[in-house]
């Protein structure tokens, strides 16, 4: 099994209620010109790593109201999802199941236009119609995208030819080729055409930053496994810098390299760093780790350090939400 999986669950329960108003909804109807009538407020799964939910109201035919489950996710290969749709008013009950391998959703026949609107059929109560879900929602395997590699990047890493371009960080500096810095982040590339004097000069001073962790993104932008030289220590500014100057696969790659290193005993520390870094997809996985320890009583460490961002997210998964 992949060493993700043995951290966060790949199965979870879903459930929540959508309030509609009546005159919401023949609005939303009447002046619909596409297929998707109306669309609840997204949900994301529990603990299922990188999975939101919500359900829609389409038109799929001239009379005919269609009621979906539908599903976004990117780091999932499969979901498996076992639902059931429900208006208890209406006394209606639908269940539905299905395999998608892609953001998709999975319908089922609600009613007639007239039906949905006809006041015996008792879908609206007191002008408010409340469409309830339940189910659950099984990943089936993990996506990762791997770095690449480049046996050129090697060379031209080592070679001291034709490398045009000095990082300057505090007493020590980095000779690079500057095209392959400029395609690597496009804040340096603007840096690098402003006409000022980093540019003319060709000579860009870095003052935020430590050395080891300039070094360790240039060497990524050279397409060097950089793997191991990510450490709990140095993960924090390397995601910052990552972040700072856009560099998206670097900021991807440590996202990943990390999470390959989450434990209690540092999930916080990595939590917290997502914040500040807009490391999302390492966030979703610490909220995914983190609800998964609590329902096993893991013992976290430094618990109370834990950013509120975080924390908030984690109450919001654990209550039952209704989108109105």
């Amino acid at each position: 099994m992949d060493s993700i999986e043995t951290h966060i669950a790949n199965e979870c329960q879903i459930k929540m209620k959508w309030r509609i108003k009546e005159d919401a909804l023949k609005e939303a109807i009447n002046n619909s010109n596409g297929v998707i009538v109306m669309k609840s407020e997204c949900f994301k799964a529990p603990k299922i790593w990188g999975v939101e939910y919500c359900l829609l109201l389409t038109k799929e035919e001239e009379n005919q109201i269609i009621l979906y489950l539908a599903l976004v996710f990117e780091m999932a290969r499969k979901i498996d999802a076992r639902f059931n749709l429900s208006v208890k008013s209406a006394s209606y009950m639908k269940n539905g199941k299905a395999i998608l391998e892609k953001t998709n959703g999975c319908g089922k026949t609600f009613c007639t236009r007239d039906e949905l609107f006809d006041a015996e059929k008792k879908f609206f109560v007191n002008g408010i119609m409340e469409i309830e879900l339940e189910g659950t929602l099984k990943a089936l395997g993990i996506k990762r995208k791997a770095p690449e590699s480049s046996s050129l990047g090697d060379v031209l890493w080592e070679s001291e030819k034709d490398k045009d371009l000095t990082i300057a960080v505090k007493d020590q500096e980095l000779k690079v080729h500057k095209w392959i810095l400029c395609a690597k982040s496009p804040v340096f590339k603007a840096e690098m055409e402003s006409g000022m004097t980093e540019a003319r000069e060709n000579r860009i001073e870095i003052t935020d930053f430590s050395f080891e962790t300039v070094k360790i993104a240039i060497e990524h932008s050279y397409e060097r496994d950089i793997k191991k030289l990510i450490t709990e220590e140095n993960a924090s500014e390397l995601l910052h810098f990552a972040d700072k100057y856009d560099m998206k696969l670097l900021h991807h790659n440590i996202q990943f390299t990390l999470i390959d290193k989450t434990s209690e005993s540092n999930v916080v520390q990595l939590a917290n760093a997502s914040v500040t870094s807009n490391a999302k997809e390492l966030g979703e996985f610490c909220v995914c780790f983190l609800i998964n320890a609590i329902e096993k009583s893991s013992f976290i460490k430094d618990v109370k350090k834990l950013h509120q961002e975080i924390t908030n997210e984690i109450v919001q998964r654990s209550v039952f939400p209704i989108a109105e």
